[in-house]
Parts: structure tokens; sequence; C-alpha cells
């Protein structure tokens, strides 16, 4: 009978695995975690959460469980989540259990476009003292945050300690060009990039970021040269894809970026809603263009104020004048930014869309003493000035 027992004993575990899949609760967390680090959140999610079945009080689990949910737009749970596993233990185990939770918090935060919030949140992960490895990644994205919440000023000069910290991150030199990039400041930007360049193996974005730079001050031959480098980068994945895309973008290559940014959008890269607007604005096909941008913002945590003037022309081509100046009031949020001019013109044409005139002369007066240069500009206002004093 006792050997009867155990043989039963042995058959109901035996089927209790094969229910389950012979997986433990570690199993289904570390294959989760694999799925996370390939992107496939779902499937990744799926593991967790059995996981969690098995062990709900993992604190581990929970907060790996949470990260997906970030990922996947589920800001709320992970919150939810993350400060559930907060401890007010002093060990270190605890303290590197908070740190973790705090990352994540000020994570969930920056997509809840709350950027005070996830400062907060990233500076108390900072103050904690274990895992010392982690604050130059906890910096990078409490300086996104800054960013995103418009301190310019406040994330270029965290972006500057990590690099007197460790002047051979190279993504650091890349974060800083880009918000160089966005203020216009051109030659600080490129020479950040040439600086990523060197202690990196080189890659895409940075030979594309310098093109756009080049681009934009009158640089042609420089802005062929960087996007020919990036054309002879080994395209492995479907990342690179994308990025071949880009580079036949500002290339002019439009069909050629077409294509490839239609695949993109295949294969979950949401970036390409933004690129694929931009051509169809280029052949004047507004309508389509904003069907791209709005699929791109309700994709993206915070648009670009590059967006919000896209957006804009779209709606001022359409005679949309109240939605257009909505995004116009967006991007004109956004200090130092490299299209204020744009969209200060933009603005002017909403009011004189409207009927406005009187409104629009005002801007049109601060606009020519502002930008005297734009002698479409001085024109326009002359006209416009003349029209009223005839009323």
């Amino acid at each position: 009978m006792k050997k009867i027992g155990i043989l039963l004993t042995a058959a109901i575990i035996s089927a209790a695995l094969t229910a389950c899949g012979g997986k433990s609760a570690s199993d289904y967390n570390k294959e989760g975690m694999e799925y996370y680090k390939s992107h496939d959140y779902d499937q990744a999610e799926e593991y967790l959460t059995e996981a969690l079945k098995s062990d709900s009080d993992n604190i581990e689990y929970r907060q790996n469980y949470a990260m997906i949910l970030i990922q996947q737009g589920k800001q709320d749970e992970a919150i939810k989540e993350l400060t559930a596993t907060v401890s007010d233990k002093k060990s270190s185990s605890a303290q590197k259990r908070n740190k973790y939770a705090y990352r994540g918090l000020g994570m969930a935060y920056t997509q809840k476009q709350d950027f005070a919030e996830a400062v907060e949140y990233f500076d108390k992960a900072l103050d904690i003292e274990e895992e010392e490895d982690w604050n130059t990644d906890i910096s990078y994205y409490k300086a996104n945050a800054l960013l995103l919440s418009g301190d310019t000023e406040g994330a270029l000069k965290l972006y500057s300690k990590l690099i007197d910290d460790n002047s051979e991150n190279w993504l650091v030199y890349q974060a800083r060009a880009n918000v160089y990039r966005s203020m216009g400041d051109y030659a600080s930007a490129i020479a950040d990039y040439n600086s990523a360049l060197l202690y990196s193996e080189g890659g895409f974005e940075l030979y594309i970021g310098m093109a756009a730079c080049y681009m934009e001050t009158g640089h042609e031959e420089e802005a062929e040269e960087a996007l020919f480098l990036a054309s002879l980068l080994d395209i492995k994945t479907d990342e690179d894809k994308y990025y071949l895309g880009v580079i036949h973008y500002y290339a002019q290559q439009f069909d050629s970026a077409k294509a490839e940014m239609e695949y993109a959008l295949a294969n979950g890269f949401t970036e390409a809603y933004f690129y694929l607007g931009e051509i169809c604005m280029m052949e004047k096909n507004y309508e389509e263009a904003l069907g791209y941008f709005e699929n791109y913002t309700s994709n993206t945590v915070t648009v670009s104020p590059t967006v919000c003037n896209d957006i804009a022309v779209c709606y001022i081509n359409a005679e949309n004048y109240d939605s257009a100046w909505e995004w116009i009031q967006k991007g004109l949020a956004f200090s130092n930014s490299n299209v204020v001019r744009e969209l200060k013109r933009n603005e002017i044409a909403c009011l004189e869309g409207k009927g406005e005139l009187s409104q629009a002369l005002g801007r049109l007066e601060s606009y020519v003493a502002e930008y005297p240069d734009d002698e479409g500009a001085a024109t326009e206002y002359a006209f416009l000035k003349e029209r009223l004093s005839q009323n």
C-alpha cells in the first residue's frame, strides 16, 4: 500500500507538471524576460502571469511584470504593481528592489506625461546607494523626462555631467547631440555626433542625425557623405531596414522610403508613421498625411514641435483653423525649438484664415521685428496694414 501511495503521488505530480508544461515559476519568469528583451511584450506578459500564479508575492516577478506593462502602455497598472513592491526595510536587498521600483515608476510617469512626478522618482532611485552601476541608466531616463518637460537646459546639464563622468559613453553623446539639433545648435550637435562615432562602431542614427544637421545648414555635400556612410552599414534586422527607409527619405528617394516604411509598420516600428506623413506632405497629399500623423501621435509618448507644426499645416490646408491653432500652441509650448519660426508663421496664417485680421497684423508686426530677413512676411505685413487702414 505504501508503494502504491508513492506511485499515486508521483502520478499526481507528473500530471500537474504536464498541465503547466513542466515549468516552474522561475522558468516562466526567465523565459518571460527573454521575450521582454526581444520586444515580444504580449508573450512576455503571458509568461510572467504564469509565474505570478505560482508565486504571487515574489517581488522580482511583480517588478518584471510591471516593466512589461510599461512597454504595453499600461502605465496605471504598472504603477500599482511597482508601488506595492516598495519596502520600508533598510536592508541592502530591499533598497536594491526599491531602486528598481523607483526607476520603473519614473518610466511609467514619463509615459503618462507627468514629468515632474517622473523626475521625483528618478531622484529617489538615484538617492539609493546600492547598485551605483544603475545610476547612468537612471540619469539618462531622468534627462529624457527633463527634456520632454521643456527643461532643455536641465537635460543638457545632466547629459554633460554624464559625459564628464564617462567621456566614452557614446549613447550620451548621441542624446546630447539630438538635443542640440532640436535647438538648432547644429555645430554642437555635429561635434557630439562625431564624438559618439569615436566611441562606437558607428550606427544609423548617428549618421542620419549628422546628415539632418548638414541639410538644415545647407551643407549638401556633407549631408550626402553622411548618408552614404550610413548606407554602407550592414542590414541585418528589421530595425536596420527601418533605418534604411530613413536614409532613403533624407536622400529624397521617396518611392524606396515608402516601401521600406510600410514594411517597418508591418513589423511594429510605429516611427514609420511620421516619415510616411512627411512624404505625403511633400506630395501635398495633406489628408493622407494627417492620417499618418494621427497614428504616429497615438503611438508615441510626447510629440515633437516638428510634428505639431506638420499637423497644423495639414489642418490649415483643410481650412480647419481651430484644430491647426491647437497644434501650433502645443508646438510653441516647447522652448528652444528649431521650428518656432515656422510655428509663429503658421499661427499668423490661422488668424488670417479665421478672418481675425487685426490680431494677424499684430502678430505679423512682432514676427517681422523678430525675423527681419523674411521678406515675404514684411510684404504681407505692409499689404495687410494698408488693407485694414482702408476699412
